[in-house]
Order: C-alpha cells, then structure tokens, then sequence
C-alpha cells in the first residue's frame, strides 16, 4: 500500500516538503496539528501517496494560529476533514488550485528597493470635505512635509540595518472621473502619478532628493469612495526590482481599491474597474515584494460618524489585508519609524498569503475504525 503524505513545512518554517502520516488504509485516522503561517489566513491542505494528490483544501485560521485537523481515510478513495468550528472549502486536485508560493524575506540582502505609493486623494475617502475634518493629505504642506519625514526616516533606517544599497520610486494614486459627472471635486487630476510608466524608476534613496519627490506629488480628488491603489499596485509589479534585492511597497493613505472577494459598501464605486487589490498584492507576494501599510484615519465629524463608519471599517480592513503580516500594518497617528524598521528586521523565516501550507507538529498516531 502507498504510503500517504501531507506537504507541509518543517519545524519553524524550515524546508516544504512531504510528510509521512500514520495511516494504516481504509478506516483509520489521525489527528494533525498545523500552524499557519504569518500573514496567511487559512491552511492549505495537500495529501498524496507518492502519484498524485488525493486530496486538497484550505481550513480557515489567523496567521499564526495552530490549527487541529482530524483526517478520516473512509475508503480507498475517499477523505474527509474535520476541524472544529472552522469552514473547510474543498478543492479539485489539479495544480490550478495550487496556493500563492509562501514568501521569504531577503533579510540578509545588500541591495534594497522601495516603492513609496501615497494616496494622493482627500482623507476623506472621497465621501466629502464637508463630512470629516481631514484636509487634503498631500494639500496640507505643513503635515505631509512631516509625513514625508518619517517615510524617510524609515526606508533609510532599513537601509542602514540591512547595510544595504538603497533604491527608491515615489508614485501617487488618485482615481478615474466618474462617468456623467461635471462637478470639479468629482473630477479626478490624475490617475496614477507619473502618469507614464517610463517615469516610474527606482532611482537613488539620497533623502534630500526622496523628501523633493514627496513634497512635490500633486494633489487630486478621488472621484467617489473606491480610488484607483490596485492601478497603483499593478504599477509596481512592472518596477524594474532588482534580483538579489529585498523589495518593499510602502502604502500610505486611506483611500482603497477595487476587491471583488470583500467589495466596498453599497453605492461606494460608481465605476468599472480594471484591477483587483487582492490580485494585485498577490502578484506582488509572487515577485517576493513585501507591503507595509500606514493608514491614515480620516477624522470624522460626529454628526455624519453612523453613515460613515462602515466606509472608514472597510477601507482599514482593506489596508490591514494589504500588508504582508498583521505587523506591518501601522496606524498614522502615532507612527514612529524606529518601530516599523524593528518589525521589518524581525525575522520570519517565511511568510504567507492566502491559504498556505502550513508548519506541521508530529502527527498523533492512527486509530482504525471500530467493526
């Protein structure tokens, strides 16, 4: 009989590979014990005998977060999972269904690129000036002069840890006019700034010129509640990263994106979209692409907090999905560089997104089946 293997990884996030499991054929089980991995949100599960996959699936869980799953070998070809007050989504064995390949931060690389995408909409989320106290980000000189500060304080506190070349691109995100509308404040200035590709180079990190770059983005008004951070994204997957580098998206604003898996409330997009913030980060994790992500929470007026408060939720949710793990995800009212450069060069071996395979403990031995 065909020994039957689970594909997890070992120990503290070491080597993937296969697993033999204690089963002794049709009608007996085990017990495994799984931890997910940072920044995951669910176990993918993968059994095989060797010559295929018998089995695939994704437990529901936290980053971080053991997981105890019960494994049945019905017959010869059937299984079941079980684990307790968790939803379990059963999948075809084909390789399509394959997860997002886990990510491993080049901690020890010499060379570091950093794209800086702001939001260079209001704080307001585009649901109006009138409705929140917060200015225009990138209009109010005077706080975004000390935003850009602490930005640079941060990507050149990393370097500096890492002993690393620095490389740096400073982009913008605003959003495309809403269709029929006539009105200035619903009349974006850009969609994504520079607006040509060949601009958007990863150039020098010297932090007089990094701070110029900053200061000098435009700003723009969103349109409506959803802005165009998945164009943005989608940009830097075609940044020229280096290799060897360890590579960084540093996401600074409120404003969110397109999701199709957890849109925005209703009536928030008043227009088609071309990209997705969950592919696009993704994508991103695939190229080995790091995202810290520092929310800026508008301040909103008590009179309207009950209409908005299901638009400001989302838009923080979103920011707290778009960062690799749960610890990169920093809030801008109170944000201090040292920390973030901390958490950076706090090692986790391995990093996932989405349903991942998992860190297995020892299996507990089979049991066959009574009768």
């Amino acid at each position: 009989m065909a020994a039957i293997e689970i594909l997890a990884f070992e120990s503290s996030g070491g080597r993937l590979r296969s697993h033999l499991l204690p089963l002794e054929g049709p009608g007996s089980s085990c017990s495994l014990r799984l931890r997910s991995l940072p920044g995951a949100s669910g176990v993918h599960l993968v059994l095989t005998n060797g010559g295929g996959v018998l089995l695939r699936a994704e437990v529901d869980s936290e980053g971080d977060e053991w997981v105890e799953v019960t494994l049945e070998w019905e017959t010869e070809s059937r299984w079941t999972l079980s684990s307790p007050g968790r939803r379990i989504l059963y999948l075809p064995p084909e390789s399509d269904y394959e997860p997002i390949p886990p990510l491993r931060p080049a901690y020890k690389s010499k060379q570091l690129d950093v794209a800086l995408v702001v939001d260079g909409t209001t704080q307001a989320n585009g649901l109006g000036a009138a409705q929140t106290s917060s200015p225009l980000l990138l209009a109010d000189r005077e706080t975004w002069g000390r935003q850009a500060d602490l930005l640079i304080e941060t990507i050149t506190g990393l370097a500096r840890e890492m002993k690393a070349d620095l490389r740096a691109v400073v982009l913008a995100f605003g959003d495309r006019p809403v269709p029929a509308t006539s009105a200035p404040d619903l009349r974006p200035v850009y969609h994504l700034y520079p607006a040509r590709p060949e601009d958007r180079v990863l150039r020098g990190g010297d932090p007089g010129q990094l701070r110029s770059r900053l200061l000098s983005l435009p700003a723009t008004s969103g349109g409506d509640f959803v802005d165009s951070l998945a164009d943005a994204l989608a940009a830097c997957r075609e940044l020229r990263w280096r290799a060897a580098a360890r590579k960084l998206v540093v996401l600074v604003g409120d404003s969110p994106g397109y999701s199709i898996l957890q849109p925005a409330p209703w009536g928030a997009d008043a227009q088609v979209r071309e990209c997705d913030v969950d592919v696009e980060a993704a994508a991103l994790h695939r190229q080995g692409v790091e995202l810290l992500a520092l929310y800026h929470a508008p301040a909103v007026e008590s009179a309207t907090a009950g209409f908005l408060r299901p638009f400001v939720d989302h838009a923080r949710a979103q920011y707290l999905r778009m960062a690799t793990r749960p610890d990169l995800f920093f809030e801008a009212a109170g944000f201090e560089p040292a920390a973030a450069v901390a958490t950076l060069m706090s090692r986790v071996p391995v990093v996932g997104r989405g349903a991942s395979p998992g860190i297995l403990a020892v299996p507990r031995r089979a049991r066959r089946a009574r009768g």
